[in-house]
């Protein structure tokens, strides 16, 4: 049922956010052959309205055989409600020139800039912030919502975890909500490698003097935290 894409070596299926497809659409064959699906939804991206639940799923090189019964199962399912489902129809089919005035295409065009430019904005400022803060480590955000940034945390820390019965990066988020009032998803809770500690942290915080008075609190916190550990 699983159709190898031609000259690779591997039959790889990768499920990923919308965002990623038009990485692999870009990529030469036969990475850009790769089974992919992908989804998106009214509550991530630039639309970013988390209180409408609506969103799709794409296939991509997919086996027919393997879509119809995909999408046999998915008929069956229960759907978004109207108010969901008409705003993924304005995500997917945003304003056009000739269709909609000019007027609404302007309108549309100059919010998704802004929002758009500050996701990008605030994907650096996080990057830079995050590697400017001792006992931090992070890849540039390309593409993505959130930060993972590794922590190196000093060995009475983990140490100080164990005994409180927590992973030692659950251990810092806590901390961390309860000083700064910052929300950090522990890295253990997603899986990673024995002996590594991470975080995730997200770049959604929509105004971005806030933003950066945020990380300004959280780099006080983690000196606070590796003095007292250290």
């Amino acid at each position: 049922m699983i159709r190898r894409p031609p000259r690779s070596t591997h039959c790889i299926s990768s499920a990923a956010s919308d965002v990623y497809k038009r990485q692999v659409h870009n990529m030469s064959t036969p990475y850009n052959q790769v089974e992919l699906i992908s989804f998106h939804s009214t509550s991530k991206g630039v639309v970013g309205e988390c209180g409408l639940r609506g969103g799709y799923m794409e296939l991509d090189n997919i086996d027919p055989f393997v879509s119809e019964q995909i999408l046999k199962l998915r008929s069956i399912s229960l759907c978004s409600n109207t108010v969901g489902q008409v705003m993924t129809e304005l995500m997917v089919n945003p304003p056009k020139a000739g269709v909609n005035s000019p007027e609404v295409v302007a309108k549309h065009q100059k919010e998704y800039d802004i929002v758009f430019g500050g996701l990008k904005k605030r994907s650096i400022l996080l990057t830079d912030k995050l590697n400017s803060i001792p006992g931090l480590k992070t890849n540039n955000i390309e593409g993505a919502l959130y930060a993972y940034p590794s922590i190196f945390l000093p060995e009475r820390a983990i140490k100080a975890a164990k005994e409180k019965g927590l992973a030692p990066d659950a251990m810092y988020c806590v901390e961390a909500l309860e000083e700064c009032g910052l929300v950090l998803v522990p890295g253990s809770g997603c899986g990673q490698k024995e002996g590594t500690y991470h975080f995730r942290i997200t770049n959604l915080i929509f105004d971005t003097e806030e933003f950066d008075q945020a990380l300004e609190a959280f780099k006080k916190f983690n000196a606070k935290f590796f003095a007292k550990y250290s």
